[in-house]
């Protein structure tokens, strides 16, 4: 005679009604794996615009460019075709609203806010994961979809996702074991080698000043990972003699390399700056101190 799920039910009962095991490990047990699947899948509603937040320190720049143009064209004649991928901030907006931040779609919602009325509504996924398992999918969907990313996107999102996954630091996570640096797993996840996600990572050191300059091809990448060595002090310094030189000039790798040897020994200051960046080179003008 077939076991019923009542019968499962009464039996369980009386087996565990003295064991320390929680309800939620019982429900799992008389659940049928189609019941568990459809819990854990994520739960989509239709929201407003508004209600989305931009992911905290997210690391990607949303440009009026070219490629928006295109997005919002094919917006426009398409309509959004995929939900956005958000998580719930467990805050309400200024009417009340439940908010989210944005996962994945911060492009489209960009668009979103541009073409269609206040109350139109947009398609979105509510996941349930950490805000770190949130950094990792937003860096991963942004890294593995995007054109044209600038060096100093790609290095502060690269940093948000190693520092993620080092904190999640999972000893049974066999795609990310603790024996294998996690530069040297994101390099094959998005075919670099661990030291050039290193060097990437580095320019998230930067301040943003410098950082612009180095996505603006104003001062290479090997110059920048040699800078942001240099103490934020110390990056200032050469940024205010840059912006007294009316951006003339711009330090290159040597004078860069010279002045992180200077910084280690603690020796750097604005003096040590100006000696060092009024270093003769190739183009450069004379300028006249006050």
């Amino acid at each position: 005679m077939p076991v019923t799920r009542e019968g499962m039910r009464s039996a369980l009962d009386e087996i565990m009604q003295d064991s320390p095991i929680q309800e939620e490990k019982f429900a799992q047990i008389i659940t049928t794996q189609e019941q568990r699947d459809e819990a854990a899948m994520p739960e989509r509603l239709m929201i407003y615009p508004r209600q989305l937040v931009t992911f905290p320190n997210h690391p990607f720049y949303i440009r009026d460019d070219e490629d928006m143009s295109k997005l919002k064209e094919s917006i426009m004649n398409s309509g959004i075709r995929t939900p956005i991928e958000v998580i719930r901030t467990e805050e309400k907006n200024e009417r009340g609203e439940d908010t989210f931040y944005i996962v994945a779609g911060h492009r489209r919602t960009h668009v979103a806010r541009q073409i269609f009325p206040e109350d139109h509504r947009l398609e979105v996924r509510i996941h349930n994961m950490s805000m770190d398992e949130a950094i990792v999918a937003m860096t991963e969907s942004n890294l593995l979809t995007r054109e044209n990313i600038l060096p100093c996107e790609r290095g502060n999102a690269l940093r948000m996702e190693v520092e993620a996954r080092e904190r999640i630091s999972n000893p049974n996570n066999e795609k990310y074991p603790k024996n294998v640096k996690t530069r040297d797993l994101l390099g094959e996840t998005y075919n670099m080698t661990g030291r050039n996600v290193q060097r990437y990572i580095r320019l998230s050191y930067l301040i943003p000043e410098l950082q612009t300059l180095i996505d603006d091809n104003k001062i290479g990448m090997v110059t920048g990972v040699e800078l942001s060595y240099l103490t934020a002090k110390e990056q200032r310094d050469v940024w205010d003699e840059m912006e007294l030189t009316a951006f003339e000039h711009y330090p290159n790798k040597a004078q860069a390399v010279a002045m992180r040897k200077l910084s280690k020994a603690g020796t750097l200051d604005m003096d040590a700056v100006v000696d060092i960046m009024e270093v003769d080179k190739p183009n450069q003008i004379e300028h006249v101190r006050y």
